[in-house]
């Protein structure tokens, strides 16, 4: 059984499941930065779906905008109407307002560049990154993924989740090296993850990017539970260790300042999803 045949299985016992807005959600999932352009014969064996099937899927998303195909180009690539919802999606998340200028100050205090972080489905997602005069990043951040067990927020974030949820992340994604720095033995995350919660920070040293450093704090809800994190991110020449002591305050008191809004966060929201539903 294939990941699309599984997810398929998983998803269409439940009321309103409609398999062909899922399957025209696969085939927009299948692109990424490292596969920008898509052919049909590639969507095709990526989703172990006919190609008769693909095109029509491909054909109805172009039509409307979602796909589109460059003069001389062979294969498809996401269209512009995405990006219009990417930014109507960021617009109706207020705690991304509502941080900035905390992470404006915090950039401006320490000369680095500060991420603001939640978490869906087991990943970090990058809401907003403020960064130095000269960007490091090409590209904007927000609505960027990564695996938690390699960034500073992610670790941080991690350090304050039931320990059955950490489980099954390890579980679902597994603990890939993403340097030879990366943690990637389940135990020896744990207790990392045990350090950082009596140290109050967490620290990403060349676990994700070669040359960089970072020192992240999570931000709590009134429960204790982990919905956000603040990191400083810079390199390893410019984040002393000398200067951690100090980061850690100025993060500290952002994210206390944060907590009382640490559920407006999307997994805040999540959470407060499961209580509902479990009520």
């Amino acid at each position: 059984m294939n990941d699309l045949q599984e997810m398929t299985m998983n998803h269409k016992e439940q009321p309103g499941f409609v398999n062909s807005v899922f399957k025209a959600i696969c085939v927009l999932e299948c692109f990424s930065p490292e596969q920008p352009v898509m052919s049909l014969g590639q969507i095709s064996k990526q989703l172990s779906l006919p190609k008769s099937t693909v095109s029509n899927l491909i054909k109805t998303l172009e039509q409307v905008g979602y796909l589109t195909r460059g003069t001389g180009e062979q294969g498809y690539r996401l269209g512009y109407k995405i990006l219009g919802l990417s930014y109507s999606l960021r617009s109706s998340i207020p705690v991304v307002q509502y941080a900035l200028p905390f992470l404006e100050d915090i950039q401006l205090e320490t000369g680095e560049i500060v991420y603001l972080t939640t978490h869906i489905e087991g990943r970090s997602l990058y809401l907003e990154g403020v960064y130095p005069s000269r960007r490091m990043e090409k590209y904007s951040i927000s609505g960027k993924t990564l695996p938690m067990h390699c960034t500073g927020g992610g670790k941080a974030i991690l350090s304050y989740l039931p320990k059955n949820e950490v489980e099954q992340i390890i579980d679902k994604w597994g603990l890939p090296a993403i340097t030879k720095n990366t943690i990637t033995d389940r135990n020896t995350l744990l207790k990392h993850l045990e350090e950082i919660r009596e140290r109050g920070f967490a620290l990403d040293i060349e676990e994700e990017t070669p040359g960089v450093k970072c020192i992240a704090k999570a931000i709590r809800n009134s429960d204790g539970y982990a919905t956000g994190a603040i990191s400083i991110s810079g390199t390893t020449m410019s984040m002393q260790d000398d200067l951690l002591p100090q980061y850690a305050q100025i993060l500290d008191r952002a994210c206390s300042t944060l907590m009382s809004s640490a559920n407006q966060f999307p997994a805040g929201e999540k959470l407060l999803e499961k209580k509902r539903a479990s009520n």
